[in-house]
């Protein structure tokens, strides 16, 4: 495997990781904390549950097809 070293290409690669790590900026850090405490915690255990069971039934639904 080759990489390209020239300047067009590692500036193309530094402006990428610079556009994927930008919600880790201190700015937007905020942004990006989940919400710990217990309402929201079984909130989101809630709904990943109500999609598990969708996902099953969507499943039983198409094994009888």
């Amino acid at each position: 495997m080759s990489v390209d070293l020239g300047p067009v290409a590692i500036e193309a690669r530094l402006r990428e990781a610079s556009r994927l790590a930008g919600s880790l900026r201190p700015e937007k850090r905020l942004e990006t904390k989940l919400d710990l405490r217990g309402p929201a915690v079984a909130a989101r255990l809630r709904q990943a549950s109500d999609l598990l069971e969708l996902c099953r039934q969507l499943r039983r639904a198409t094994d009888n097809l």
